[in-house]
């Protein structure tokens, strides 16, 4: 990867608070793992800085998070080879990928400090599930927030399926992760994905207003207030979501795609990227459409 992960995902520490900013704002700050492998870097970084009290997710640019860098998912990180009769990556492979992945996810949900996402633009896929795992969430009025990735095959299997169901509840959860339609701040503050939607010229000083309140806390009881929410976490089962979450997410990545089925990999392959995306998008835009 020729891009300096130092400049991909920031960091920085002030008056209380760290600051971690996705710097892609070419890619819509689509993130690679290499820049995941970074994040929980500064999440470790903050957590042995006893200055700082709450940390802080935030997109420089246009967007959150578009989530996961299309251009890596479904082959590289699993050992493909493109060599002529090269066997498919076995189940051990894609299980020990899927676990450290997911493992990280949990590691933000159990960040022994406070944790802040700041939410502009697209936040979508992995994007999501910060946003997710984080304690508090702001978002802009006009944000553009789901979980389009489902519709790559997924259909439903999130590596925060418990989250969701804790926050919008059982049908409304299936919903927003089975159909993968998008949504905007105030929609998703209103079923419980952020705590509140703010205009997008606001958002800055709304989150910190918040770090300010957390900031002015006694450092002993912010920790203690975290560990006393992964006890109640535990005591739900909700450690439970990243091993579903991690074989779920194999057994995805493995499905078989009938002749009449999108599949994105395939439609990759010949389009890119960007095609591929496309092509996803219409089919169930207008499969939608002609059901009207």
């Amino acid at each position: 990867m020729s891009e300096d992960l130092r400049d991909l995902v920031k960091y920085e520490a002030r008056d209380g608070r760290a600051y971690i900013t996705f710097c892609r704002d070419e890619k819509r700050n689509a993130l690679t793992y290499e820049m995941f492998d970074r994040l929980m870097e500064h999440i470790e970084r903050a957590e042995r800085d006893d200055d700082v009290r709450v940390v802080i997710f935030r997109g420089e640019g246009r967007d959150f998070s578009t989530g996961h860098d299309l251009g890596q998912v479904g082959g590289a990180e699993y050992g493909f080879s493109k060599e002529p009769g090269a066997r498919r990556p076995s189940q051990r492979i894609r299980l020990s990928f899927d676990k450290h992945h997911v493992e990280q996810f949990r590691q933000i949900l159990y960040c022994t400090k406070p944790t802040l996402s700041l939410v502009q633009g697209y936040c979508v896929g992995a994007g999501l599930y910060i946003v997710e795992a984080s304690d508090l969430a702001i978002a802009a009025e006009d944000a553009k927030i789901g979980h389009p990735e489902q519709k790559m095959g997924l259909a439903g299997a999130s590596y925060m399926t418990s989250i969701n169901i804790l926050a919008m509840g059982p049908k409304k959860a299936r919903e927003v992760l089975l159909l993968g339609e998008t949504m905007n701040g105030i929609e998703a503050a209103r079923i419980g994905l952020v705590n509140k939607a703010v205009p997008a010229s606001e958002l800055e000083a709304a989150g910190e207003d918040w770090a300010e309140r957390i900031v002015r806390l006694p450092r002993d009881a912010i920790a203690i207030g975290k560990a006393a929410t992964h006890l109640a976490l535990d005591s739900l089962g909700m450690t439970s979501q990243f091993v579903h979450g991690y074989v779920m997410h194999a057994l995805g990545t493995n499905i078989r795609y009938e002749p009449d089925e999108n599949n994105f990999m395939k439609e990759r392959r010949s389009k890119g990227v960007t095609g591929a995306a496309h092509s996803r998008e219409n089919r169930y835009d207008g499969e939608a459409k002609e059901g009207k």
